[in-house]
């Protein structure tokens, strides 16, 4: 793969360029977040067994809102939750019904999560002219001027799903397309405790390297992707507001520090012809998975809007985020 020819050695010692913007004191604005109660659920249009609920929050003044997923029959035990974000102009309904990952949560009893992003200006109704966007790093709207908001949302999204759902808080990860990839990476740097595993699907990471607790990371790219190409510069991308060379699969270069190529057996669950794209990094304390698709674009590969479907992503990232450490035990990494 051309876009990511990356072997480090076993003990290599990577660069590491100055720290970005400091990581966000979320305690401290923890005091502005008015939780509200409840709504009632809504209609489960997906014909599901489980519970589609709808919760609303206020931060710093500002409504907030998600769906969530709950899985029918799993009533006795604590479940694992993974919070997926939609890419801009989206919203959780749309990326809901994209990835079908509702489905996923009740085949294998997990809680799924999908948070709204909010528009560029939240004064006016979300659309195609006042899109949802995450506080990825390129400072777009009221979410880029106000990052710490999206983070004490996620994070006060979280605790309120402890309190009332039968979730488990030591399994927690999360899933993002494109901004929605973005911000993945940003809250795995902003919250390490919560998180234990990451999937970036089509998404670049915008900020700068910084020290800290790293996850398990998935990352998912695709060869005719126009949006964000694994081989182009980040500066070169639209919304870039970066003046750096890297190249958005280089970015991941972040993650990997004291990395090693090795064998991995969720490879095995991936299309024969798609075995030999992939990359996996046992890195110290973590593992880094790199995916390449030769002739998927920029969409959720394998759902409703992805007229090639050389990849399921949706079951490919739910192994990845449920089973990642179990794999790699049975192979003795």
């Amino acid at each position: 793969m051309k876009s990511f020819n990356m072997h480090p050695g076993p003990n290599a010692n990577l660069s590491k360029t100055a720290p970005g913007a400091p990581r966000f004191f979320v305690a401290a604005f923890l005091v502005s977040v008015l939780i509200s109660c409840h709504a009632a659920p809504s209609v489960n249009r997906s014909g599901l067994p489980g519970d589609m609920e709808e919760l609303s929050l206020s931060i710093q003044d500002m409504k907030r809102t998600a769906r969530i997923y709950v899985p029918a029959g799993y009533n006795k035990q604590k479940l694992p939750v993974i919070v997926l974000l939609h890419g801009s102009g989206s919203d959780g309904y749309s990326v809901a019904r994209q990835s079908g990952m509702s489905l996923a949560a009740q085949q294998r009893g997990f809680i799924v999560v999908y948070p709204d992003a909010l528009p560029l200006d939240p004064q006016k109704p979300a659309s195609a002219q006042n899109p949802r966007v995450w506080a990825d790093g390129t400072g777009r709207g009221f979410a880029g001027e106000n990052p710490e908001n999206d983070v004490i949302f996620i994070r006060g999204l979280l605790n309120r799903i402890f309190e009332d759902l039968p979730a488990d808080p030591d399994q927690v990860h999360i899933a993002g397309f494109s901004n929605g990839g973005s911000m993945t990476f940003r809250l795995a740097r902003e919250l390490p405790e919560l998180f234990r595993r990451i999937a970036v699907v089509a998404g670049v990471s915008w900020l700068e390297h910084m020290e800290g607790d790293k996850q398990d990371l998935l990352y998912i790219t695709a060869r005719q992707d126009s949006v964000i190409p694994p081989n182009k510069e980040i500066s070169k991308l639209p919304h870039s507001t970066v003046d750096r060379s890297t190249s958005v699969s280089r970015t991941l270069m972040q993650w990997m520090d004291q990395c090693r190529s090795s064998r991995d057996a969720s490879v095995l669950y991936l299309p024969r012809e798609l075995q030999k794209r992939t990359q996996h990094f046992d890195c110290n304390d973590r593992v880094v998975q790199y995916l390449e698709l030769p002739r998927t674009a920029h969409v959720w590969p394998g759902g409703q809007d992805d007229p090639v479907g050389e990849l399921n992503a949706t079951t490919y990232i739910v192994r990845f985020l449920l089973d990642g450490k179990r794999q790699s035990h049975a192979l003795g990494l």
